[in-house]
């Protein structure tokens, strides 16, 4: 009988510790509803990365998933993964620190601060136009870019793979992410610090935020490593107001230009909820530091696979947990719906499953899974991904000059004619298509 109660006592003490630990954060039911997701469904396991979920200081959640490819060890908690864009961040912070110190004006120009830049026409860019994307610079990247890309070694090696490029808007006109817009401003950093930008960085935002697994950066405009754990601790030095102070953090959070960007921050409304931080990826890359204007909440997922294969499924379900659904979080779901129904039970039930969502599907994703397809050889299957697509975009020129493309590919030229057509009805000015049908035609 005294063992009956002492258990009985012991049962109730951990009923009370899990009720405690449930009212410790006002977040708790949100986290355990997305742990519950990742590890009752096939979500965590498609993953290999690492989640990392904070109330300020305070570790909510963090488990880490699958595995590298490259040496096929395990992920842990401390895993690095490279950053990709994310660097922006420290980018747009570095030169915020600098205009506190009076030692850069947002207004002042490329020109003004940078006087041996070689475009007579960027140096009427300013800096503020740089951190926002609106500067009319574009990219890189590039296959020149690809093929020489060992051999650069500081900021001023980029300069010769987008500097005599024309500008492709005037300044200030309107938006077009550019990561040759942030490589300049890594140059405005050095030039204004007489110091490397990677030194500037470490001395000025990683030391003072404590992120001792980050770094060095790749470039101004990105890359490099770091861990979930290290962006907790930079988001909640940045929120603290450690790295820049009230006035700088409300500037590079605000959308200035109505363009769903502040200063190094990418911005969304998600049902009120105000969310700011940034994303990155590339082929093999993939992760996003979300944090919440007027609340402690830190969300950072990051991956070492490319974004589709995995995270955007868990970041997508994780942000649809803590802020509710979206017409964009509604619309990538459906996608992921539609493509699992083609790959358990074809096309048929697809299209299907497709017209029961509305045709009501994210174009770009879509196409992603259908190149992926063709990049394995599985030309026929990116040929029923893309009449999915043209289902859900019967209106559009682009999805049947993309279907032609790829049923090419597949051997069906009398279908790719006809799709090229199909395309030209809605646009004319598709030039790809008005080749393509002439190639075709004369073949025959």
């Amino acid at each position: 009988m005294k063992k009956i109660i002492i258990a009985l006592l012991y049962v109730g003490i951990l009923n009370s510790c899990k009720t405690a630990t449930k009212q410790t954060s006002k977040y708790s039911e949100k986290v355990e509803e997305s742990q519950i997701l990742l590890d009752s469904s096939n979500l965590g396991g498609k993953f290999n990365g690492t989640i990392l979920i904070a109330e300020g200081e305070k570790i909510l959640f963090q488990k880490a998933y699958g595995f590298n490819e490259t040496d096929r060890k395990s992920n842990e908690i401390n895993t690095k993964y490279d950053l990709a864009s994310m660097g922006k961040m420290f980018t747009a912070i570095s030169i915020m620190q600098l205009k506190e110190q009076g030692k850069i004006k947002l207004e002042q120009t490329v020109g003004e601060i940078l006087s041996d830049y070689p475009n007579i026409e960027a140096k009427t860019i300013t800096v503020q136009q740089l951190l926002s994307h609106t500067s009319g610079l574009g990219d890189f990247f590039s296959p020149e870019f690809d093929k020489n890309k060992d051999s650069i070694k500081n900021l001023s090696d980029y300069l010769p793979y987008f500097v005599n490029d024309p500008l492709e808007f005037k300044p200030g006109e309107r938006m077009r992410y550019s990561n040759a817009g942030y490589v300049v401003l890594g140059l405005i950093i050095e030039k204004v610090t007489g110091k490397s930008y990677n030194e500037y960085l470490t001395k000025n935002v990683f030391s003072p935020a404590d992120m001792t697994s980050t770094g060095p950066l790749s470039s101004s405009a990105g890359g490099g490593n770091s861990t979930v754990s290290d962006l907790q601790k930079f988001a909640f030095a940045f929120q603290g107001y450690k790295l820049v102070n009230e006035e700088s953090f409300k500037l590079m959070i605000a959308d200035h230009f109505n363009n769903g960007y502040g200063y190094g921050m990418s911005l969304r409304d998600l049902n009120g909820t105000k969310i700011y931080g940034h994303n990155g990826g590339a082929p093999g890359i993939s992760g996003e530091l979300d944090m919440v204007i007027g609340e402690p909440l830190i969300i950072v997922t990051m991956s070492n696979r490319s974004p589709n294969d995995g995270w955007a499924q868990v970041r997508t379900n994780i942000r649809k947990a803590f802020f509710g659904n979206t017409p964009e979080i509604e619309q990538f779901l459906n996608t992921e719906q539609v493509i699992k129904t083609y790959r358990e039970q074809g096309f048929d039930e697809a299209s299907k499953k497709l017209t029961k969502l509305g045709n009501n599907i994210i174009d770009k994703n879509a196409f992603e899974y259908a190149e992926k397809y063709a990049m394995q050889g599985q030309s026929n299957k990116a040929v029923d991904i893309l009449k999915l697509l043209v289902q859900a975009y019967p209106d559009q020129w682009y999805p049947y000059s993309f279907l032609a493309d790829f049923q090419l590919q597949a051997g069906q030229k009398e279908e790719a004619i006809k799709n090229y057509r199909k395309s030209l009805e809605l646009n004319p000015e598709n030039g790809q298509a008005i080749e393509q049908i002439k190639m075709l035609e004369s073949q025959k």
